[in-house]
């Protein structure tokens, strides 16, 4: 442990509290309220309650320093899990984007215009035409700067931008040459591009007999990639630094080159950090790094994802925006039944509600004590028992409004969680539609479909589509199947042999029509989320292209590819799961896609929502924009969850400008507690001390000692009360569960029985295990304790403000003797203070057999 400004607290959180504004506040009201506490213990002297001051304030003393703790730990939390999401999500959205990378390049290399251009020795006249196909490619695939054929020796014979370089000694080259992956992915600087360092994906390409004529070479747009991943995951007014570092610690990409320079080193423990303070530039950071997850078993270039924001901003909070729709009751239910708080954190107002009701107890203690001093002494008293009480309730009040932050700290943590999760959702299932739009736009450019179409399908044609279908299908695997159609939409080759029964059906989709209808080569159709007789009549994308005449306009038919969306839904859906600092997926949690009007596409939890299903709740997202978002705690199935939704806003063309629009939310919440448990929590009945009232000309007045009982508001003359008592270590009876008599406490070395009074008048009690009693003389030298659930004022009344009820209302059974109609209750509930009969209680003790009473020592 370490000290701050007087305040024990966390090593960990040394130098960092400063520069947490919310928490150092609440220290410094803590600390003035502290050393108010050393006045009350004088007041108390002077009031004969020292004893209870002082023990007072000793534990609000304790109670402050783990307060600030759990106060900072949870900032910082916050703090750290925010970042965490952002370079994680940063990571995973690249490898998600590169892993289809591999495919493209096993699929160009294996092209057979390519193929034949290289096999040919690349002819100076078929060189416009590849480079007309290479452009036609990143037409669709905008995510690549270049495409670079190279022969066996390595000479450039094609490629998209003009460069100098004309002959290839490159390492990626060489290894596309003589790999036995897929694919050859290679990062860094060479002559044959352009300065600086560029991603490349190479294999080389074969001819018949699988001899090698060259390697074809994709070079990757990074840095606009990066930008556009860096511009989604933090806004204009976000301090956050994300970057991208190799596992040297070497900076790839920065959303602030001018913080964190490309090509800057970084300390290999950074690549680890996990909320660590770190310093770089003169400048300190706080700093997480992140793996990639990976995704089908591709871990990507072994990359990290790292975000970083300066010390001094990095604990500025978001909370009230993020809990802006959280009703207040709920998040204080939630404190209790929520796994979501630690043990020493729920204990915190468990125990400042019992110091406080120490304190109440002093209070009304110091109060009942007066009712037999000298008028002058007890006005006296009474007024510095107020102002302790006042105080008391300022204390509390302070730890209330410090406990209800932590609260929506952690909270605020978790709806921020949700919320990022669900914007890696969609924006994960964005980017993977973008790829099957761009797919079926570039197969519909293959001669061969071209050729046997024009020719009208013969049976070699049909087989030669085939295999070119089932070649594209192994390397793209989010297919279900792929599809060749006609002028007429009849289907003339497959890619799986498990669909060969769909050969020579019609296809009546409307997207058919719509496909052949399209002019240009950049525009595509695409189905709704519904069910097709191409994928077994459940709802799946199909997406499809028209096929033109080699040298025409006129469509000859189509490609459709029919995207297997429950299996690749889920995964999506899985990996965005809400996850804690370990990366483990939350317990309870879920994630769902759905459409605008609430309808389930896609569901990582079937037994609480299928598929086809509504979620509710679709004022959550009905109104939301492409990209927006929101968040709020709903009730699902009984249980209280932190829900974030994020609309989708498309991805480079996708949905942006290519006409295409399909409103998709993607949505993930994580439980916090059972609804019967973490409902509204009930208004708080506080014990108030009162100024003295006295009557006017000089009327006789009493004393009242009040309390609760339920709804029920009772007063006895103050003069009958020995004190109010802790009863938590009282011993029950056997008979104490039915009975009214519930134990025995030991009291001034006596035994004194205590009884429910709910029981012995027939009244509903407020808990059913009330933790203080009111020791009462029911005799000269006779007590007996009386369960309550909350002490209330210690008033002086003129004696004709007790109204006596008639004597033919009441019997013996009864024990209320009167009211008193002229006191408002200060919980500012409805009713009036009734009195009882002590005579009365000690009758009905009797007449219920109990022990007597004993007598308690003076």
């Amino acid at each position: 442990m370490a000290v701050y400004k007087g305040v024990e607290i966390d090593r960990a959180l040394f130098g960092l509290i400063r520069h947490m504004q919310g928490v150092d506040d609440y220290r410094e009201v803590l600390g003035r309220l502290q050393a108010a506490w050393d006045t009350l213990t004088l007041l108390g002297q002077l009031t004969g309650t020292a004893a209870e001051m002082s023990g007072t304030r000793e534990a609000f003393e304790k109670l402050t320093g783990d307060l600030l703790n759990h106060l900072g730990q949870e900032t910082r939390r916050k703090a750290a899990a925010d970042l965490r999401a952002k370079a994680q999500n940063g990571i995973d959205i690249l490898v998600r984007n590169l892993f289809e990378r591999t495919a493209d390049i096993g699929f160009l290399s294996g092209d057979a215009e390519v193929i034949e251009f290289l096999d040919s020795g690349a002819p100076e006249e078929g060189r416009g035409e590849i480079v007309a196909r290479f452009r036609e490619y990143v037409a669709k695939y905008s995510v690549y700067s270049d495409i670079v054929l190279l022969d066996a020796e390595g000479r450039v014979q094609a490629r998209l931008l003009d460069h100098q370089a004309e002959v290839s000694s490159a390492d990626f080259h060489r290894e596309a040459l003589s790999t036995r992956a897929g694919y050859v992915e290679w990062f860094g600087s060479d002559p044959l591009l352009p300065p600086g360092r560029h991603l490349v994906y190479a294999y080389r390409v074969e001819a018949k007999n699988q001899r090698t004529v060259g390697t074809l070479v994709l070079v990757f747009r990074l840095s606009d990639e990066m930008d556009g991943i860096f511009g989604k995951l933090v806004n204009d007014s976000d301090w956050t630094v994300l970057a991208c570092a190799n596992a040297q610690g070497q900076i790839i990409a920065s959303s602030s080159p001018l913080q964190f320079p490309l090509d800057a080193q970084l300390p290999r423990s950074v690549l680890d950090a996990s909320g660590e303070v770190i310093r770089f530039g003169g400048r300190q950071y706080v700093a997480v790094g992140c793996k990639a997850t990976g995704y089908q078993g591709y871990m990507g270039p072994g990359w990290f994802g790292l975000a970083f924001i300066p010390v001094e901003v990095a604990f500025d909070s978001e909370d009230a925006r993020l809990l802006a729709d959280v009703d207040q009751r709920v998040m204080e239910g939630l404190m209790q039944a929520s796994s979501l708080f630690s043990d020493g954190l729920r204990a915190i107002p468990r125990k400042a509600a019992m110091i406080q009701q120490d304190l109440n107890r002093s209070v009304w203690n110091g109060s009942v004590r007066q009712a037999e001093s000298l008028e002058y002494n007890a006005a006296f008293s009474k007024t510095l028992l107020w102002e302790i009480s006042s105080a008391g309730r300022k204390t509390q009040e302070v730890f209330e409004q410090s406990i209800g932050n932590l609260h929506e700290t952690v909270v605020a943590a978790v709806l921020q969680n949700v919320l990022s999760r669900a914007a890696l959702a969609i924006d994960v299932m964005d980017r993977n539609l973008y790829e099957r739009a761009n797919d079926c736009r570039w197969w519909a450019l293959t001669t061969a479909f071209q050729r046997h179409l024009s020719r009208g399908m013969k049976p070699d044609g049909r087989r030669h589509c085939a295999d070119l279908l089932r070649s594209i299908n192994a390397l793209y695997t989010v297919y279900s199947g792929l599809m060749l159609f006609d002028a007429l939409g009849k289907v003339v080759a497959v890619s799986r042999p498990e669909h060969d029964e769909l050969v020579d059906t019609h296809l009546n989709e409307d997207w058919v029509a719509r496909a052949l209808m399209l002019r240009g080569t950049q525009n595509y159709a695409a189905s709704t989320f519904e069910p097709s007789p191409t994928y077994g009549n459940r709802p799946t994308y199909v997406f499809a292209a028209p096929i033109r005449e080699p040298e025409g306009t006129r469509a000859l038919g189509g490609i459709a590819i029919v995207f297997d969306s429950e299996p690749q839904f889920a995964a999506m859906l899985a990996d965005s799961l809400p996850r804690d600092d370990a990366g483990t997926v939350l317990p309870g949690s879920f994630a769902l896609f759905l459409r605008r009007n609430g309808e389930v596409m896609c569901s990582s939890d079937l037994s609480l929502f299928a598929p086809g299903s509504s979620f509710g709740n679709e004022q959550l997202f009905a109104t939301l924009e492409a990209g927006g978002s929101a968040c709020r705690i709903v009730a699902v199935a009984g249980r209280w969850y932190a829900v974030g939704c994020v609309m989708s806003a498309g991805y480079r063309e996708y949905k942006v400008t290519d006409g295409h629009v399909d409103d998709v939310v993607a949505l993930c919440a994580v439980p916090l507690g059972e609804v019967s448990a973490a409902s509204m929590a009930p208004a708080r009945r506080e014990t108030r001390a009162t100024r003295i009232r006295r009557a006017d000309g000089g009327q006789p007045t009493i004393e009242l000692a009040t309390f609760h009982v339920g709804s029920h508001w009772f007063g006895v003359p103050a003069r009958d009360v020995v004190e109010a008592v802790d009863v938590a270590d009282m011993t029950p009876t056997p008979t104490a569960g039915n009975g009214a008599l519930a134990g025995y406490k030991l009291h001034r070395n006596a035994l004194v029985p205590v009884v429910r009074l709910d029981r012995l008048m027939a009244i509903a009690a407020e808990t059913p295990d009330p933790q203080q009693a009111i020791i009462l003389r029911l005799g000269p030298d006779l007590c007996v304790g009386v369960l309550v659930d909350a002490l209330g004022e210690v008033p002086e009344i003129p004696c004709s403000d007790v109204l006596p009820l008639q004597d033919m209302l009441v019997n013996r059974d009864i024990l209320a003797s009167g009211v008193v109609a002229s006191l408002e209750r200060s919980d500012g509930a409805n009713g009036m203070l009734t009195m009882i009969d002590l005579e009365r209680l000690a009758a009905r003790i009797t007449c219920e057999r109990h022990e007597p009473a004993r007598k308690i020592a003076s």
